[in-house]
């Protein structure tokens, strides 16, 4: 019985606790830089990739803030490199103070990961979206109207919810 009511607070404190983080999320969404889109789209990937083509096409955009730095960006990279192969979503990845291109291309080689990284070494991306913390996420609606950003790690879970609530937009 003991275990029954232990799991039944358990549930309703995960509950509580994601519904929080979003309602949250929904609110630090609403502070990101209307000309912050703009900015990253003159940008290019470390393979010289032009991200111009990329932002603008019909699906829901996520851009993951994250640097090789940051032990909680380290735990969620198996979960971007799951995003990446998705063909609903559009995944740009914005690295912050993580070196220069070669070493950039280097980590992912080692770590055997192929996603789109953008190498924000100046800050300027990160500070134009408004990022504090790292990771940040930040989901955007098909049409960019609607956003939702989350700092911390999300599980693939996490991922799925956010992306599924940016396509009813």
């Amino acid at each position: 019985m003991k275990i029954k009511k232990f799991l039944k607070e358990l549930i309703f404190i995960a509950l509580a606790i994601f519904i929080v983080t979003n309602i949250i999320g929904y609110f630090r969404g609403s502070s990101v830089k209307s000309d912050a889109l703009t900015l990253l789209a003159q940008e290019k990937s470390i393979n010289n990739k032009d991200i111009s083509k990329v932002v603008n096409k019909n699906k829901v955009l996520v851009i993951n803030f994250w640097g090789t730095w940051c032990p909680i960006c380290m735990k969620e990279l198996s979960t971007i490199q799951k995003l990446s192969k998705r063909d609903d979503i559009i995944l740009i990845t914005i690295a912050n103070q993580s070196g220069n291109d070669d070493e950039l291309k280097k980590f992912m080689k080692q770590k055997e990961l192929n996603y789109i990284v953008i190498n924000d070494n100046s800050g300027k991306l990160t500070k134009a979206f408004n990022i504090t913390t790292f990771p940040t996420n930040i989901f955007y609606s098909k049409d960019r109207k609607h956003s939702i950003a989350d700092s911390g790690y999300i599980s693939e879970v996490g991922f799925d919810l956010r992306v599924k609530l940016m396509e009813q937009k």
